[in-house]
């Protein structure tokens, strides 16, 4: 979805009717993070094995500007990869509270911020959102009724329903 009019480069979207397993939901967000590591076909050889040869390198050393979605989707204007919303519907309260408890916990490697790296452990306490996958959820009722606009969106990670 787009609509840089509304200040929305990219969005990602997944309507879900919670025909799906929760793990499946784990699974997708898993091949969004992947699918945004993922290097452009014509990419430079010195890019492609460097990432061959230290796993670590498309973390730290290669600029999303490099990456294959980059040519796919605008800039975002925001740290980290394409954003990612779920948007939950025909379902209840519990059993979204449910979903996300499983969806923060089993999906945490690839939305959750990581420390930057440091020599002293106290030293930097900001966190590096650049290879995490923003994921927001939300469900169609709440969209309906208050519309995206609103304050109906709720960042994995955190509490309450600030945007």
């Amino acid at each position: 979805m787009r609509a840089p009019a509304a200040g929305v480069p990219v969005l990602l979207l997944e309507i879900d009717r919670r025909t799906e397993d929760v793990h499946d939901l784990v699974a997708k967000l898993r091949r969004y993070w992947q699918w945004g590591r993922l290097l452009p076909r014509d990419s430079d050889k010195h890019t492609v094995d460097l990432v061959r040869s230290r796993p670590d390198a498309i973390d730290k050393l290669v600029d999303h500007d490099k990456r294959l979605w980059r040519r796919v989707y605008p800039p975002t204007g925001r740290e980290g990869l394409v954003p990612l919303a779920f948007v939950f519907a025909d379902t209840t309260e519990t059993k979204v509270a449910n979903t996300l408890a499983v969806l923060e916990e089993a999906g945490h490697r690839y939305w959750a911020p990581r420390r930057y790296n440091t020599l002293y452990e106290k030293a930097v306490t900001a966190r590096d959102y650049r290879q995490a996958v923003p994921v927001v959820v939300t469900t169609l009722e709440q969209l309906q009724q208050h519309g995206a606009g609103a304050a109906v969106w709720r960042r994995l990670g955190r509490t309450g329903g600030r945007r």
